[in-house]
């Protein structure tokens, strides 16, 4: 059974202003930098393999899809959860037990035996 609670409230995202002595054009979360950095590091990869010439308006094609991924991938889908979390709860849901008993799910053993020496 899942409570609503509000903790989200007091959970404040981080903001990246500036990096050193560089001013960013916005205030940036750190999660869209990981983000990035996480889909930016493959795509430039798979575009090496490909053999992907960089002499091009390189930013075109290494930029801006890692860029769209990440707005898409940090935007509320359902429920007010992000595509991230939204998958994080359905895994741990499809994990739980199916069935419980008394705050016990029904695969645990019904007696649990203990042993102790005491010298």
């Amino acid at each position: 059974m899942d409570l609503p609670t509000y903790t989200n409230i007091w959970r404040i995202e981080k903001r990246l202003y500036k990096l050193y002595d560089l001013r960013l054009p916005m205030p940036l979360p750190i999660v869209w930098i990981g983000v990035f950095v996480g889909v930016f590091v493959p795509w430039s990869l798979l575009l090496w393999v490909i053999g992907v010439p960089v002499a091009m308006p390189w930013h075109v094609l290494f930029l801006v899809p890692p860029g769209i991924v990440t707005w898409l991938s940090t935007r509320p889908v359902i429920e007010g959860k992000r595509l991230t979390e939204l998958l994080e709860s359905q895994l741990r849901y499809l994990g739980e037990p199916k069935a419980w008993y008394r705050l016990a799910s029904l695969s645990e053993p019904d007696t649990v035996t203990f042993s102790a020496r005491v010298w």
